[in-house]
């Protein structure tokens, strides 16, 4: 057990971490290894996390929370009959987290490494170790949050490429409660370098959860002719709403809000009743999202790659589980994207594995199961109006997913009054559904219906191979669940780590490629996965040839 720990303090939530049998492990505090970065001061005591973040309800007036942006500043925070630097409200957040992590681990906690957004300034990390050290801490170091992250995830895929000489280029995409981070970093013989990082330290979940707050309140203004501003308690009801509503929005396609006695208006009681699609939440935070996409081109470009190619981007941050930034991601980048350590902790479990390299614990890998083939339907897309049928691949639970997931997506009718749809289920990462690997197919009789309406898709894959796909119209009792068995199901789930090097360099090279030399590549992958001893060996020489061939015909003169 390490006697070094690591601490994410975040805008929103906040870790702490440390090595267990040289693997890094966030440790729970109140049940959980999520700490709310919520302080709640009161006449006899400070209270920090989940139980503050349940008392803001009543008392907002005493509550502080998002703290980390005015962390360097000159702001001051008066309530409770005194006034609380930044600073100082960081330390309590700190403070708990040591006290609960002693509790947790029955020894002390001293020595820590902490992270701070790569974009913080000088004003910004002095504050940080000057929190720190209230909260009666050694700061090893600060640590840059996308570069911590990077060191989980070399950690899970340790590539073998990079040993052997090569190295990787990884963009670390860092969207948490509060701050966005993006960071490119080339990975070499284990040593990273960072190549370029920017971000906007006013820009995260927060923010999304503004849009939705105003969404409610313009709801309110249209259907009750109220305004709650002033109402501190509706306010921080509405907040948590927003926040519980966002989060919902990244595993369901729509969510009915109900929040009862919310204020009173002429003596009467005001209730909120609405639905919100994830749909319209999208669409109101994707200016924000595209601003992020933009900062990571900027960062790519500061880079100067010159030749190099980008390997993979690592996602980390809660808010990069919004489905969105994903599809955004996709298009602009075209790269393996990664998101199998989970993104709350992603950067505090790094900071663990920092804090006890510089002590000098052994560090050893992390394994995860993950799906090894991205699954979806064929769907209608803008590429088939010329085909005689559809012949678009639409995923809903990507390659790399850690098992067993759900995933849901929502789907909509093309004509009025429809009778039918016939659920085609394939896998494979082509964007052509006819390229991919046919897995099975069911009818969906439909309920009568306007053109548009929603059909909701839900995805189980569990750790066997077994894929339940279910089917719904929203607002019907109209349902269908078929259980489909993978027929590579020995192999659907696989160790990121133990993947060979010729193996990661194939999946890498096969996210560049047109469909027909994608198709062709995946064959001799499969023929090379399933083989065995001198199968396998000449597997892995058509592997390789193909690697020269194509290498030969695309270098540059």
């Amino acid at each position: 057990m390490s006697h070094a720990f690591g601490i994410d303090l975040g805008t929103t939530n906040s870790v702490i971490a440390h090595l267990v049998d040289g693997r890094p492990v966030a440790i729970p505090i109140d049940g959980s290894p999520i700490v709310p970065s919520v302080v709640l001061y009161t006449d006899e005591r400070v209270v920090v996390g989940r139980e503050a973040r349940n008392l803001e309800l009543q008392l907002p007036e005493r509550c502080i929370r998002s703290v980390k942006r005015k962390m360097g500043t000159a702001h001051r925070y008066a309530l409770t009959g005194r006034e609380l630097t930044p600073e100082q409200v960081s330390a309590d957040i700190l403070s708990a987290l040591k006290r609960g992590a002693e509790k947790a681990t029955g020894g002390p906690v001293r020595e820590v490494v902490i992270t701070v957004p790569a974009y913080f300034d000088d004003a910004q990390r002095r504050a940080t170790l000057e929190a720190g050290e209230r909260a009666g801490l050694h700061v090893l170091r600060l640590l840059n949050e996308p570069t911590s992250a990077s060191l989980v995830y070399d950690r899970l895929l340790e590539p073998e490429s990079v040993s052997g000489g090569e190295s990787e280029i990884l963009l670390v995409y860092d969207l948490g409660g509060g701050t966005f981070d993006v960071s490119v970093l080339e990975v070499f013989h284990g040593v990273r370098e960072v190549r370029a990082t920017t971000g906007n330290t006013h820009l995260g979940g927060d923010d999304f959860d503004e849009k939705l707050m105003q969404l409610f309140l313009d709801e309110l203004k249209r259907t009750q002719a109220v305004d709650p501003r002033e109402d501190l308690r509706a306010m921080a009801r509405l907040r948590r709403l927003a926040e519980e509503t966002k989060i919902r929005l990244s595993s369901d396609i729509a969510v009915h809000v109900r929040e009862e006695f919310l204020t009173q208006a002429q003596g009467k009681p005001v209730h909120l009743e609405m639905e919100v699609r994830r749909r319209t939440f999208e669409e109101l935070i994707e200016p924000l999202l595209e601003s992020t996409v933009a900062l990571a081109r900027q960062a790519l470009a500061d880079a100067r790659l010159e030749g190099q190619s980008l390997s993979r981007v690592c996602l980390v941050g809660g808010s990069t589980r919004i489905p969105k930034v994903r599809e955004l991601l996709e298009e602009a980048f075209g790269a393996d994207i990664h998101e199998e350590v989970d993104p709350d902790l992603a950067v505090g479990l790094g900071a663990a594995i920092q804090a006890g390299l510089l002590s000098g614990e052994p560090v050893e890998r992390i394994l995860v199961d993950v799906a090894s083939h991205t699954l979806g339907v064929r769907a209608l897309g803008q590429d088939d109006v010329l085909r005689a049928e559809p012949d678009t691949f639409a995923p809903v639970l990507r390659r790399n997913t850690v098992l067993p997931a759900v995933k849901v997506e929502e789907f909509y009718t093309l004509v009025p009054e429809q009778k039918l749809i016939e659920v085609e289920v394939f896998q494979g990462e082509s964007h052509r559904a006819s390229e991919n690997t046919r897995v099975g197919a069911f009818d969906f009789p439909l309920d009568p219906r306007p053109e548009n309406s929603p059909v909701r898709m839900e995805f189980a894959y569990d750790l066997n191979g077994v894929v339940k796909v279910s089917v719904s119209q929203p607002g019907t009792k109209n349902a269908k669940t078929v259980a489909l068995a993978l027929a590579d199901a020995g192999k659907a789930t696989q160790s990121l780590a133990a993947q060979s090097a010729v193996e990661r360099k194939a999946r890498a090279l096969a996210a560049r490629l047109p469909p027909t030399l994608r198709v062709e590549l995946e064959r001799l992958l499969d023929q090379y996965t399933a083989a065995e001893g001198a199968s396998r060996e000449r597997a892995e020489e058509a592997l390789l040839d193909f690697f020269l061939e194509y290498e030969a015909e695309h270098r540059e003169p």
